[in-house]
């Protein structure tokens, strides 16, 4: 009797490692909010959903030049962590597969020469992350990237659809590498 249990827990154990979790995510960003919605089923069963605001209630009206070296301080900041952090991203994205990816930005400085220069901005972090995602993960649908500028008005929304799927066994794998590679006196960031 003990034998045919230990065989039970070891084939669900086994299944659970197979086993694939689906993963919803929505971040909308605009003027009002900012907010990232999250859902996690297991083989269809949800076991996740939850909304997170993550707004700076601080907002205060910037000029186009100050919000353009904003952007660039975060851009700077940004290049030096994925720097970094590319060993981490290779390891966890090799064993994410996309099943959606959908990402539009409408946006205007109120400026049309300033709005232009901020598009192709726009446009060049898009092309790079998804470069990055094509070159380390496994994508299974064409992404629908588009970047609508307002020349006439002064707003940004932003949203950005994705579906992920990734079988456990291969998440807590990749989460085991990541902890060997980066031991606890570094900082991590997953």
């Amino acid at each position: 009797m003990f034998i045919l249990l230990l065989i039970g827990f070891i084939l669900v154990i086994i299944l659970l490692l197979f086993s694939k979790i689906k993963v919803i995510n929505t971040v909308i960003v605009n003027q009002d909010r900012q907010t990232v919605l999250i859902a996690v089923y297991f083989y269809r069963i949800k076991l996740m959903n939850r909304v997170i605001d993550i707004s700076d209630q601080s907002y205060e009206e910037k000029s186009v030049r100050e919000t353009l070296k904003l952007l660039h301080n975060y851009s700077e900041n940004f290049l030096q962590k994925a720097k970094d952090l590319n060993d981490v991203v290779t390891i966890l994205l090799g064993r994410v597969y996309f099943h959606k990816l959908t990402w539009s930005t409408h946006f205007g400085t109120g400026e049309a020469s300033a709005t232009g220069m901020v598009s192709g901005g726009i446009w060049g972090t898009k092309g790079m992350i998804l470069g990055l995602i094509y070159a380390k993960s496994n994508l299974k649908c064409d992404p629908s990237i588009s970047v609508v500028p307002l020349f006439n008005q002064r707003c940004i929304e932003s949203k950005f659809d994705c579906i992920v799927s990734v079988r456990i066994g291969q998440a807590i794998y990749g989460i085991i590498k990541v902890i060997r590679k980066y031991p606890s006196s570094k900082e991590v960031i997953v």
